[in-house]
């Protein structure tokens, strides 16, 4: 548990500062267009990463059943209920590219969608972690936590944020699945899911034109969409095509830090969601792999930390903090490099924005003080365990029968 802990917690720092390497090297483009200040964005993100670094070394000092006391519990869901009503609040919520995903605390801005995830995550390993839980009941084991992720998932496709949508229902069902409830309800929900899911696309010709473009739609589907879509899926392609263009630039060393020439408004979202083309353009293979095999071991280790832990909640935590981060990287790098549609989702630690950052940290955080904090299992894979104490003389029997 502890080896896997210094994994998670190295891969954390080493990710994070090439991310502020990265928006330093090639954010000033852009920062010098949104801020009139070439080093705004690195001072930015700069602030955020020590705050998320703080953030994230009091959560790894907290004993990990503290998160599961029930009124810490019922805390995270009402924070997470109200980030999601806060942003379409007049003087609070702040629109942007047409989605009302951000909310406007003094200076700051913060995107409540980033910790909804994580408080998403802890309701649902409480709910479906607990022992006395029998899996057998449809309505308490399947039906109520499905009901709390709805009301998530519909906060999150009202602003829109279908990439949020997506990760959390994955994410979440995944620990429902882990946690034993039976398949044919899991079924059921899913299949009532993908249908929703399906609906909500088939009805927005912009991410519709996103997901066709990928398996090739062609002109068909450009036929039926609108002015708007076809717009979209312009851009999506455009956004593809610079950002593969960066990683052929880079090749396997890069142009050298502060060289990119793709960064003068030829990729318009370099410095968030196409960070890691802006990495292999500037440093090439030799940054991108390793950033890839980090991610890697970090979702190796917090597997294993899920897979030690002793405690059921804790142990559905563990895996739903892992695959929260391993999926979201993942997903990114699939977008960047065309296997997915083009979809606004941030690489934890590299892209640059304080809410992403501070959660990912926080989630890695947690993840720590899982691994140094929680008892191990006993057996394969875990720590030997230690020799019985011989029983004391008349307990030979009594120690039997108790069992």
């Amino acid at each position: 548990m502890k080896a896997a802990g210094i994994v998670i917690c190295v891969g954390m720092f080493l990710l994070t500062a090439v991310g502020l390497v990265a928006i330093a090297s090639v954010g000033d483009v852009q920062s010098l267009r949104i801020h009139g200040s070439a080093n705004r964005l690195f001072l930015l993100q700069l602030v955020f990463a020590v705050a998320g670094l703080v953030l994230a070394v009091a959560a790894a000092r907290v004993p990990p059943s503290f998160w599961f006391r029930r009124e810490v519990v019922a805390a995270a869901a009402l924070l997470a209920l109200a980030g999601l009503v806060a942003v379409h609040l007049p003087g609070i919520g702040v629109a942007n590219k047409g989605s009302a995903r951000w909310v406007r605390l003094g200076p700051v801005g913060v995107q409540p969608s980033e910790f909804v995830k994580i408080a998403a995550i802890l309701v649902t390993a409480w709910w479906v972690g607990d022992p006395a839980l029998d899996k057998r009941r449809f309505v308490r084991s399947a039906l109520v936590p499905a009901a709390w992720i709805g009301v998530l998932v519909l906060g999150l496709m009202v602003e829109p944020d279908l990439g949020s949508t997506v990760m959390l229902l994955a994410v979440n069902g995944a620990l429902l699945f882990v946690s034993g409830v039976r398949l044919r309800y899991l079924f059921v929900l899913g299949a009532l899911a993908a249908v929703a899911l399906g609906v909500y696309v088939a009805h927005d010709p912009e991410r519709m034109s996103r997901i066709t473009s990928v398996f090739g739609g062609g002109d068909r589907t450009e036929q039926a969409a609108s002015a708007g879509g076809r717009a979209a899926r312009d851009q999506d392609a455009y956004q593809l095509e610079m950002g593969l263009t960066a990683f052929a630039a880079g090749g396997a060393t890069g142009v050298g830090l502060g060289n990119s020439l793709l960064k003068h408004s030829y990729l318009p979202e370099n410095h968030t969601d196409f960070i890691l083309a802006m990495v292999g353009e500037e440093m090439g293979l030799a940054a991108t792999l390793p950033c890839l095999l980090v991610f890697f071991a970090m979702a190796v280790a917090g597997f294993r930390v899920a897979f030690l832990a002793e405690d059921p909640r804790v142990r559905l935590l563990a895996l739903g903090l892992s695959l929260h981060l391993c999926l979201s990287g993942a997903v990114n790098v699939g977008v960047v490099t065309g296997a997915f549609p083009t979809k606004g989702l941030a690489l934890p630690f590299l892209s640059y924005g304080g809410s992403n950052l501070v959660a990912s940290l926080v989630a890695g955080g947690l993840l720590l003080g899982i691994a140094w904090g929680t008892k191990p299992r006993r057996g394969r894979f875990g720590d030997e365990p230690e020799p019985a104490p011989p029983p004391r003389r008349g307990e030979e029997l009594s120690l039997g029968w108790g069992l």
